[in-house]
Parts: structure tokens; C-alpha cells; sequence
């Protein structure tokens, strides 16, 4: 098609990652819409967006590779005997899956977790974190009630940080902006918060995030309980997983 148009507009409904590669780049592609499962409205939303009336938002829940071999298949482990028809994943790979894996090996995706265009740019500054006076620091959380999701000190707010977006173009948008933590022996830096916001031309809001204990934590199987590390935590603030123009850290213990 693109070979006979010379502004060709591909839009994808999709349930998961496909690889466009083979054709992406071509001079005649002007602009892809991963439009996902389609709904009653969805051909009146994409035609709002790529007329203009509305600025596109949404950004990408998973990362698009440049091949289908830079991820990180999950394959059943091999079972022998009785066990032949029953096979097992034993998972491996642990928590690096996707943007994880992706930042672990050092490989360059297409498009990257949390990534998105609209018809204007943001610029952020102004970075600031605060651990909370008071705030209970112990490995283990507080012993307290259990509710949905385990002990309730898991909630409990240990840090919150701030940070201010502008919209330096000339059309109304919305942003969404992303939170990142690098856990000390952890990945190198996990989703720990979003925040969307409408911001009209020229002007700028300050976003917040609270970081929970939950956040902070990770899983200890000996303990069989979250455990809140200590030491340095390398914090990221920005449009996607790998575009995260403000980062600091702080220190926990």
C-alpha cells in the first residue's frame, strides 16, 4: 500500500507487541497508531486523532522490539518420563521481563515501555524527593492488619516526589508522566508510578507520585515477606522508560 501512497497512515488493532521493521521506515509511512481492541468508537477516536481535533495520549504498555529475537521467550522446561505431557515453566527469567530484560542486556527496542507521541513536547525540571519524617524504615513492615494485597504497612507512604512538566509547543495536550526506581540489587529501574495531566499550551503543572513501602521493597522467600531495602535507590522521572531526563537519588538506613 505504501508503495502507492505517498501518506500512508497504518493503524493497528492489536493485543500484543507487533514488530513493524519491515516496513516502518518506509518514506511513505507517516505515522503508525497502535489503536489495540477495538471498540464501538474506536474509528470515531482514531479519526479525531489524526485529524487533530484531539492530541494523542496513550503510551505503550508493553516494549516493541526491532526483532522478534530480542525477547525474552518464556519456554517450558523439558520433563521426562510421566511428567512428558504436563511440562513446567519455572520461570527463570524472574522479574526481567520486557522493559527489564530489554535494559539488563543493553538491546535498542523500536519502541520502549511507556513511549508515545503527541502534536506538541514536554520539557520537565524541578525534581524533588522527600522521605517522610517519621516513617518506619525497618527491613520488615510493621506488623498490622492483613488486608487485600498483604500487611496494611505495606501501603504506608515512605517518600513522595515531585516534579514539573511544561508543554512547550503550541496545542493543548495531555502527558503522562512516568516514575521510575532503580532497588538497590534490583533491576536497574521499575514503574513505580504515573501521573496524566492536561496541559495547555505554555503552561505547566507539578505532578506528584507517593512511593509506598510496597514500592520500595522486594521479595524475600526465606522471610516469605517484603523487605524494604537499605541503601541507595536511584530515582527516574520522565516521558518513558527510556527518556527519563530528571534523576537523583535517594538514601534509605
Amino acid at each position: 500500500m505504501a508503495k502507492y501512497c505517498s501518506n500512508t497512515i497504518v493503524v493497528i488493532h492489536n493485543a500484543g507487541p507487533r514488530t513493524v521493521d519491515r516496513w516502518v521506515e518506509h518514506p511513505n509511512v507517516t505515522a503508525l497508531i497502535f489503536a489495540h481492541l477495538p471498540g464501538q468508537d474506536s474509528g470515531r477516536a482514531v479519526v479525531q486523532l489524526l485529524y487533530g481535533d484531539v492530541s494523542p495520549s496513550g503510551k505503550m504498555p508493553y516494549t516493541l522490539a526491532k526483532n522478534e529475537s530480542d525477547y525474552n521467550t518464556l519456554s517450558p522446561s523439558e520433563a521426562v518420563g510421566e511428567y512428558y505431557f504436563f511440562p513446567q515453566s519455572d520461570f527463570s527469567e524472574g522479574v526481567y521481563i520486557d522493559y527489564r530484560d530489554f535494559d539488563k542486556k543493553n538491546i535498542t527496542p523500536r519502541y520502549e515501555f511507556g513511549f508515545g507521541l503527541t502534536y506538541t513536547n514536554f520539557s520537565y525540571s524541578d525534581l524533588k524527593i522527600e522521605l517522610l519524617p517519621n516513617t518506619q524504615i525497618s527491613y520488615l513492615p510493621p506488623p498490622s492488619a492483613i488486608v487485600e494485597g498483604g500487611t496494611a504497612s505495606l501501603w504506608d507512604v515512605v517518600a513522595r516526589v515531585e516534579a514539573v512538566v511544561r508543554n512547550t509547543g503550541n496545542v493543548d495536550a495531555a502527558e503522562v508522566a512516568q516514575l521510575y526506581v532503580g532497588i538497590p540489587g534490583a533491576p536497574p529501574k521499575q514503574l513505580r508510578g504515573f501521573n496524566k495531566a492536561l496541559i495547555k499550551a505554555g503552561d505547566r503543572v507539578t505532578v506528584s507520585f507517593d512511593l509506598l513501602r510496597r514500592d520500595l521493597s522486594e521479595w524475600n522467600v526465606a522471610e516469605q515477606s517484603w523487605g524494604l531495602q537499605q541503601g541507595g535507590y536511584q530515582i527516574y522521572v520522565g516521558s518513558s522508560s527510556r527518556d527519563l531526563p530528571l534523576t537523583s537519588s535517594m538514601v534509605i538506613g
